[in-house]
């Protein structure tokens, strides 16, 4: 017979029931009591049972924490399906309720669209432009290096300013910076093959760009150090360049490529927007450093961040550098007295110019998108009468305030998603349309587009404007009386709160819409005064264009200068032209400067000379720009480079440099009185231009004679015609490739669009400000109209018993109209604080316009004010004709 098994000890067994998770006791206790039936076999039963109790002990502190996790675990799990699938019920709902009432939607959806839509277009624009312009790996770690010359009296610039000494000085010097690379820059006529020849923005190398810019070639490779010290005669072109005009064709490397006639070996095409300054061509400079000299500067200067360094450290490192410069060569050169060298992060140094006006930009449409949510929110509260049974209800049923406010908030937020959605649409169809108005001078290559940053942008304003005007009205929603809302509404004067709250955000509508208005009025009363400056000469019906001489077949200064009064001369014969000549600028660009010296003044030092802007022209220049002569003469083809040196100047230069008014007569030098040029005599006074742009005050100028001044291969031919100044330009195309069929004409545009170009930023900028304050009046206006129709339709009992009371038709209008204007005017008087403070900021953009300009200031009130009296009084109009039977029967 068979003796029973014993037991295992039925207290650990307890135990273990106890502490280890439910799904794991069964497996547990099953390996315990089968391990213990062995033991009592083989061994005895007080042995199995003392092996048990401690397996046991030592696992309860093991099962305990199991179970606390797996607890967890499945808590989490069923709080996130939780959390989840409300989230799903109020998306459902949400849209539930838009369906419902989809002409509402409709109207915030498209409100939101506008204004979510114009952040996205303006942050579109700023990212490609300002934030992201470059592609470039790691931009914060890539400087250009600028100068700043106070003897000079030339501020903090990046372009044309240093010379290769003082790149060589930096580059041996410096330990913080690596791959330093310096350029020049200017035009040449290139083709591939049989290719017609195309002027070429390009630029000429001391070093491979390549490593500096930590991008490699699509196709071939960069400058070897042998060939820039040679000078070879090897090209890399832009990757534009290579799709526009030779069709991708990867087997380009090693083609031959003519550069002024001259050929060159293609190697390499730079990478997809891996532009500098949208130079198409790069070739090597083929001089040494040590071949220029030292105040020659009219370079770049392009680095890295070495490792392990930062801009702080390079700009103190710059600092030693240009003290050590100053303390060897200021003896010699005396404007590096109190200079100093800076490193800026390389779009930074591109983009400072514009940054100021892109960000003001940007906080203008934020202030629309303000006005937006202030709106919207309005539109909630006051359609919050219509849903307080609906909540109530909800809230009857077991739902918490909480609940209530995230699913209003979930409304709210997916109203602002599907608005930002379209807002994103609309950024596609808008972008092309601002790209086409920004001047085509900035020194980057424009790349903006709707991208991963754009969109994330747009999401995160979309989401944060959804809370912003979704919050009150939630809040205000959830927060009413359960039980008065739950009984029948009866007419009468209910929700003093939340019309107390809608009259809060009409006041802050116009608050904003103020400040906004008074700064679109300012830019606009300063873009029409500077629409109304004379430029001091016609600039109509005059073509300009610039042309580039190789100095391989015009070696000299003879020859170019030969080329080009030939060029006038036959220009002058063509049909339609009426007069021709040329210079090496002209306005609104002059750039130019030279320090001069008058004869019989003394000058303490190089930097005690005065300056001027120095142009070079040709015969006739003067005429042909129709600029006025006020005393003497212009150049005749007397002035040869045989008879004495004449200049002529113009009236801002006499009453600066001669302020006894008679100019005429008086010698000068360039470079000072003890230089070694010749002296010029002044021959005559012309009238003031504006030599830099219609922005800027007539600056001094001299002009020299062609015919006696040496020049570069460069100058500008201006052609004034009897009619449209374009439609001469296939003719004087076809006399330049007469005289030389390698020879092209580029920057061909008009005075008119000249001067139009100088002033695009300010256009641009006006437009688009004045285009977002006038929606954002549109706003304030709804916004009031909106509260004033809500609330008079909720006061129908209060204003029928008016009207049957005897009160007239009128006093019932001003009634309305007065209770309407009085957060109108609180928010007026602090938008115009705001506007104030606003004005400062934007002083920097304004021509001729104090930024508390009264006139702007009181025209923009009157108009809101006006704006805000018509939005009100429609409403009110409405009230006034209520029949006082229906309105008390109604809602009685």
């Amino acid at each position: 017979m068979n003796r029973p098994l014993p037991r295992p000890p039925w207290l650990s067994q307890l135990l273990i029931r106890v502490t280890a998770p439910s799904d794991d006791r069964r497996a547990i206790l099953g390996d315990l009591d089968e391990e213990f039936a062995v033991r009592a076999r083989t061994v005895s039963v007080a042995a199995a049972r003392m092996w048990y109790r401690r397996q046991v002990m030592a696992s309860v502190v093991p099962n305990v924490t199991l179970r606390i996790r797996k607890r967890r675990r499945r808590m989490t799990r069923r709080r996130g399906d939780g959390i989840m699938q409300t989230v799903f019920q109020d998306v459902r709902y949400a849209f539930r309720s838009f369906r419902r009432q989809w002409a509402f939607s409709f109207v915030i959806v498209g409100t939101l669209a506008l204004g979510i839509g114009a952040n996205t277009v303006v942050y579109s624009v700023v990212d490609g432009v300002i934030l992201n312009p470059f592609p470039f790996p790691e931009p914060d770690r890539l400087v250009g290096v600028g100068t700043e010359w106070p003897r000079l009296s030339r501020e903090l610039e990046f372009w044309e300013v240093l010379s290769p000494p003082e790149y060589v000085d930096v580059k041996a010097q410096s330990q913080t910076l690596e791959h330093v690379v310096m350029w020049d820059m200017g035009y040449r006529a290139a083709s591939v093959g049989t290719e017609p020849p195309e002027v070429l923005f390009s630029g000429f190398w001391f070093d491979d760009a390549f490593p500096t810019l930590d991008m490699p070639p699509v196709i071939g490779r960069g400058f070897t150090r042998e060939e820039l010290e040679r000078g070879d005669r090897v090209a890399i072109i832009s990757h534009r360049h290579w799709q526009s005009r030779l069709g991708g064709d990867p087997n380009v490397i090693g083609r031959a490529m003519y550069v002024e006639g001259e050929p060159y070996t293609l190697i390499g095409v730079m990478p997809p927007r891996g532009l500098i300054y949208a130079m198409d061509l790069w070739i090597p400079i083929g001089a040494s450093p040590d071949r220029w000299s030292r105040n020659r500067r009219q370079m770049q200067i392009l680095a890295r961040i070495a490792p392990g360094y930062s801009l702080e450290e390079v700009n103190t490192e710059l600092a030693a550098i240009a003290g050590r410069i100053e303390q060897e060569y200021a003896s010699q050169y005396e404007e590096y007295r109190g200079w100093r060298m800076q490193a800026l992060e390389w779009t930074d140094a591109n983009v400072r110019m514009i940054k100021p006006a892109a960000f003001a930009l940007m906080g203008a449409v934020a202030f629309v998108l303000l006005i937006v949510c202030t709106n919207i929110a309005n539109l909630l509260l006051a359609r919050s009468s219509s849903r307080r049974r609906e909540v109530a209800v909800r809230c009857a049923l077991g739902a918490g305030r909480s609940r209530i406010i995230r699913q209003l908030l979930t409304e709210s937020v997916l109203l602002a998603l599907i608005g930002g959605a379209i807002g994103v649409v609309l950024t596609y169809v808008a972008v092309p349309v601002i790209l086409a108005s920004i001047p085509i001078s900035l020194p980057i290559a424009l790349d903006v587009n709707v991208n991963p940053r754009v969109l994330a942008f747009t999401a995160a304003v979309s989401i944060a404007a959804g809370l912003v005007f979704g919050l009150v009205p939630a809040w205000q929603a959830a927060r009413s009386d359960l039980q008065s809302a739950l009984k029948v509404e009866t007419g009468g004067t209910t929700g003093g709160q939340r019309h107390g709250l809608q009259r809060v955000f009409v006041g802050a509508e116009f608050a904003v819409a103020l400040a906004l208005l008074v700064q679109a009025g300012l830019m606009v009363n300063s873009f029409v005064r500077l629409q109304n400056v004379d430029p001091g000469f016609d600039t109509s019906n005059t073509l300009t264009m610039r042309l580039t001489l190789p100095f391989s077949r015009y070696p000299n200064t003879e020859a170019r200068r030969t080329f080009f009064m030939q060029l006038v001369e036959r220009i002058e014969q063509l049909r339609g032209v009426r007069l021709a000549g040329a210079g090496n600028q002209y306005p609104p660009e002059v750039f130019s400067r030279n320090r001069f010296g008058v004869e019989g003044e003394a000058y303490e030092s190089e930097e005690a000379l005065p300056t001027a802007f120095f142009t070079l022209v040709t015969d006739g220049y003067h005429e042909v720009l129709g600029i006025p002569l006020l005393r003497g003469r212009t150049f005749t083809d007397q002035d040869t480079p045989n008879t004495p040196y004449v200049a002529v100047i113009n009236e801002v230069a006499e009453r600066r440099y001669f302020p006894d008014g008679n100019a005429i007569g008086r010698r000068f030098k360039t470079g000072g009185t003890d230089s070694d040029g010749p002296w010029v005599t002044i021959v005559g006074v012309v009238g003031a231009v504006h030599n830099r742009g219609v922005d800027t005050p007539p600056q001094p100028e001299f002009f020299g004679n062609s015919r006696q001044f040496p020049g570069g291969n460069q100058m500008y031919v201006v052609v004034r015609t009897e009619r449209d100044p374009r439609a001469v330009l296939p003719a004087v195309q076809q006399t330049v490739a007469a005289m030389d069929p390698d020879q092209s004409v580029y920057a061909v545009r008009t005075l008119d669009d000249a001067f139009q170009e100088q002033i695009a930023p300010r256009r641009t900028g006006t437009l688009a400000l004045a285009g977002f304050a006038l929606f954002a009046l549109g706003l304030a206006g709804a916004g009031i109209y909106s509260v004033v129709s809500f609330g008079v339709g909720e006061r129908k009992r209060e204003i029928g018993l008016r009207i049957a009371l005897g009160a007239s038709s009128n006093a019932v209008r001003r009634l309305v109209v007065r209770q309407a204007m009085i957060p109108v005017a609180i928010g007026g008087a602090v938008g115009l604080i705001g506007a104030l403070l606003m004005s400062r900021a934007m002083a920097g953009f304004l021509f001729e316009v104090n930024g508390a300009d009264p006139l702007t200031i009181g025209i923009v009130a009157a108009v809101l004010a006006a704006f805000a009296v018509v939005a009100s009084y429609l409403p009110a109009r409405r009230a006034s004709g209520l029949d006082p039977v229906v309105a008390l029967r109604d809602q009685g």
